[in-house]
């Protein structure tokens, strides 16, 4: 999850009240972020994924002000009319098909300031972008900017001079040879034509979603913005624009709206203005436990920066423009519980009658992992949430469809994991600066797909070992599963060679157990180890658990 760094005097600035770094320490995660560190002038936290406002020091400071009842309720801000035009090609359609802007006039530009936007451009490219495939944004010296804008496609062959460059460069060159290129080519492969941002004297602003001009470079003196936010969601490029504006207006700079004309519509962007969610106080009070008046309510929803009134049994909440996470009235009810304090909830014990014992499965496996560490193992627990790059491609196997997240905030964690191993040489890769051996396993619970490629889904539990040393090897791994099954008094299996793609030919082999395939172990293949940046040999096992359950108990 992102973490952004805030310099401490800047946001007591914005905040509006000068604060002990003890009084932030301890009041700011309440609103809902992780404290991760801080020095004599600096803090860091880490934000969510729901809350995107506050991944600038500016959005962070704007919650935290109204949640310390400095600034509590609403905060309305106002885009004025201009004449700006931005004309969207056809031909952007089948690339990158929506395009929003915006205008921002008298911006002065400090350190800190400068610091703020680059970190928020980065953080929501990250999250609310998906690595700049979803959503990228520009910004630009709007003067030296010609309107109308198109927002067109172009050949490989055409060119201009790409940011912090002195040449022009085709955008094949781009692609291929700069830095940032190389990094989001991906985004563009198997593209005819690339999307281009020109405007009206022919200057190039933009090969969106890759890099921006030279022509039209942000300098220090710089003092009015043009915005350009491309995507391939019309609704995600909205939302990220408004974080972006309102980031500038709550430092007083001006926002000015822009007309973008489509083949066939012409919409005027940003739209600043909050939407209404209706709430109702009984099911706050369910949902809670608690017996909050409405005047009650209301309160604790202005601390969040909200404003609320009350209309016949109901209430009607004025949700601000960058809270793009608002998308329930359940939504509501957390920042209610927030506003009124998690540690402010008095516990209870429930009123039913029950004879509880662990679960038969569960006390096997907390059983299995204590007879595990007898092996000179350490246990760890990783999440299981992943992506397909560490399932797949850093560990050379072929991409296989896995179970997704609906609406993920980040492309980190977006499918859920069909097997162990990749977790586990994940956590060797972050731990290379510690000595050696690292022998790790994990007992935790993976997600398939059902055999027939239908929408239902299998849970299943599993281990996963591997011993990372220098002299870690097959023998080694092949006695740890022997081991394992001879202990558990499974005497009639099996072990075959096998043909894993993430383990060395020949190094590689099959358990099985009644003709079923149980687990597989071997030498982690070398391309693997290059993948993940490891220069320890590793050598590696899974099994199914949920099946050695089973056997045991028939």
């Amino acid at each position: 999850m992102p973490v952004i760094t805030v310099n401490k005097d800047y946001f007591c600035k914005l905040v509006g009240k000068d604060l002990s770094m003890s009084f932030i320490e301890e009041r700011l995660p309440m609103l809902g972020v992780g404290w991760e560190e801080k020095t004599k002038s600096e803090f860091s936290v880490e934000v969510f994924p729901n809350r995107p406002d506050m991944l600038s020091v500016e959005g962070l400071a704007r919650a935290f002000a109204s949640f310390i009842r400095i600034r509590p309720g609403l905060k309305e801000y106002k885009a004025l009319d201009s004449e700006y035009l931005v004309t969207v090609d056809s031909k952007v359609s089948k690339v990158r098909p929506y395009f929003v802007a915006a205008v921002v006039k008298n911006v002065r530009f400090t350190d800190e300031l400068i610091k703020s936007i680059i970190q928020l451009q980065e953080k929501l490219h990250m999250t609310h972008g998906r690595k700049r495939r979803k959503v990228a944004i520009g910004l630009h010296d709007l003067d030296k900017v010609f309107f109308p804008v198109t927002y067109t496609t172009k050949p490989p062959d055409f060119s201009f001079i790409p940011l912090e460059q002195n040449r022009e460069m085709t955008l094949k060159q781009i692609l291929e040879k700069l830095p940032k290129g190389k990094e989001y080519a991906w985004i563009l492969e198997g593209k005819e034509e690339y999307p281009i941002l020109i405007d009206d004297k022919g200057v190039v602003l933009s090969m969106p979603p890759i890099i921006n001009s030279e022509a039209t470079k942000v300098e220090e003196g710089t003092k009015n913005l043009f915005i350009d936010v491309t995507a391939t969601d019309l609704k995600a490029a909205n939302e990220v624009l408004n974080i972006l504006v309102t980031t500038f207006a709550d430092i007083g700079c001006e926002i000015y709206k822009v007309k973008v004309k489509y083949v066939d519509t012409l919409i005027t962007t940003p739209n600043l203005q909050p939407r209404s969610v209706e709430l109702d106080p009984e099911y706050v009070n369910k949902l809670l436990g608690l017996d909050l008046s409405v005047e009650k309510i209301i309160e604790l929803l202005e601390i969040m920066g909200y404003s609320a009134v009350k209309i016949d049994n109901k209430i009607e909440v004025k949700v601000p423009c960058y809270r793009c996470d608002i998308m329930h009235s359940i939504d509501l009810v957390e920042d209610i519980a927030i506003a009124y304090g998690y540690e402010n909830f008095e516990p209870t014990i429930p009123n039913i009658a029950t004879l509880g014992k662990e679960n038969e499965f569960e006390e096997f496996s907390n059983k299995f992992r204590n007879f595990l560490v007898g092996f000179g193992l350490q246990e760890v627990t990783t999440f299981m949430l992943t992506n397909r790059e560490k399932l797949f491609k850093k560990m050379n196997m072929p991409h296989v469809e896995v179970a997704e997240t609906l609406n993920p905030k980040t492309e980190e964690y977006c499918v859920v994991r069909n097997w162990l191993l990749p977790s586990l040489m994940e956590i060797l890769a972050k731990n290379k600066r510690y000595e050696y051996p690292q022998n790790l396993f994990e007992v935790g619970d993976v997600v398939h797909l059902d055999e027939k490629g239908e929408t239902g889904v299998k849970m299943e539990r599993r281990l996963a070992i591997v011993l990372c040393h220098a002299k870690a090897s097959f023998s080694e791994i092949k006695s740890v599963a022997e081991s394992i099954l001879l202990n558990l008094g499974i005497k009639d299996y099996k072990i075959e060679e096998g043909k894993c793609p993430c383990f060395i030919e020949g190094r590689d082999a099959l358990i099985k157990v009644k003709g079923e395939i149980i687990g597989r172990f071997g030498e982690i293949h070398p391309l693997v180890l290059e993948n993940w940046s490891l220069e320890m040999p590793v050598a590696a096992l899974e099994m199914n658990v949920s099946f050695l359950f089973k056997l045991i108990r028939s």
